[in-house]
């Protein structure tokens, strides 16, 4: 009995051609492997999401902190708006109005998003 998977003889200067005939099962086994990789995207996804809030909250938090004990005014915000932009150009979020919503979701949760909310996310 001859292989299903031989492929046909070599000619000079051609490429190999592929088998004309796949083995049984062989488009659910793809099927099954598609799905393992979405899966993993979304699992990569979801944690990524949860990171970008831990540190939205964080962030919010620091600045909250250091605005109590030092009376910063409204141009504080601006300038770490300005030196956040400048030291990430590739990441977007560090504009003066996300830090202040930054800021609104720390005063929120002051405790810690972290254990809570974030955690619950689906």
């Amino acid at each position: 009995m001859e292989n299903e998977l031989a492929a046909t003889p070599k000619v000079p200067g051609q490429q190999k051609s592929r088998p004309t005939e796949l083995p049984a099962g062989f488009l659910d086994m793809v099927d099954d492997l598609k799905t393992i990789v979405r899966g993993a995207h979304v699992r990569a996804q979801l944690k990524v999401n949860t990171e970008m809030l831990r540190m939205y909250w964080e962030i919010g938090q620091v600045i909250l902190e250091r605005q109590r004990g030092e009376k910063w005014g409204t141009k504080v915000i601006e300038r770490i708006a300005t030196e956040l932009r400048t030291e990430f150009p590739q990441q977007r979020g560090f504009s003066r109005s996300n830090l202040h919503y930054m800021q609104q979701m720390a005063r929120t949760w002051p405790d810690s998003i972290v254990q809570q909310p974030v955690g619950q996310l689906p």
